[in-house]
């Protein structure tokens, strides 16, 4: 991952991305996959958000919601701890998102956690990044995209 070339267009789109470059390019695993629950919780939350917002989902099913979101939280809290990255800046959201995740009594209350959620990524993502050793003192060569 010495060199990687974005494609998105959207500047924060491109900074994610590039700030996910840099953690997987630093060769440890536990970040890697602490990175990889940690877009898949995001992704399940922005999924879910705009489609509570149109009114496709059923809030009859509200509980089944409610676990699957708390289950992609606890995926990243699991991990986290099992290799040792709770102390991280950032950790200690999770906790919350996961109570406030599983206390929501509703589609809306679920979906109002999106851009805390989203927060959240980008501070466990920075901490991620920022904590993280260098790999034999290797850094990652992010060239960003070419102007069409």
């Amino acid at each position: 991952m010495a060199d990687y070339r974005s494609t998105a267009t959207d500047p924060h789109w491109r900074e994610e991305e590039l700030q996910w470059v840099e953690v997987l390019s630093k060769g440890d695993a536990a970040r890697g996959m602490a990175l990889v629950l940690l877009q898949k919780m995001c992704t399940a939350f922005h999924e879910f958000e705009p489609a509570q917002r149109e009114g496709a989902l059923n809030e009859a099913k509200t509980d089944f919601f409610r676990r699957r979101l708390a289950n992609r939280v606890l995926a990243v809290i699991n991990e986290m701890r099992a290799n040792h990255l709770d102390t991280l800046e950032g950790f200690a959201g999770l906790l919350d998102v996961l109570n406030k995740t599983q206390s929501a009594a509703s589609l809306a209350e679920l979906a109002e956690l999106t851009e805390v959620v989203h927060q959240l990524g980008h501070r466990l993502c920075d901490s991620l990044v920022r904590d993280a050793p260098t790999r034999q003192g290797k850094t990652c060569v992010v060239t960003p995209p070419e102007p069409c």
